[in-house]
């Protein structure tokens, strides 16, 4: 299982639909939000996705095709 902390940022029409969920069921990963704002003209989440690398990527190609814009947060050392 890997582990990676993502930056979501969604476009309005977006902001009321169950995104996470969707994603986290349809690629079998577990989400957990670490900090969100949601406002009526954007949400920001930042969370981790647990689940197998091939998972991962298909959950990201599956957020980017639905005009979500993905970063990837790297930890500060």
């Amino acid at each position: 299982m890997a582990t990676r902390r993502l930056s979501l940022t969604y476009p309005p029409h977006l902001i009321k639909e169950p995104v996470i969920y969707r994603v986290a069921k349809e690629c079998n990963l577990v989400p957990n939000i670490r900090k969100a704002r949601v406002t009526d003209t954007t949400g920001e989440v930042i969370l981790d996705f647990q689940g197998e690398e091939a998972d991962l990527e298909r959950g990201i190609t599956y957020l980017t095709r639905h005009g979500i814009t993905v970063e990837e947060v790297r930890e500060k050392s």
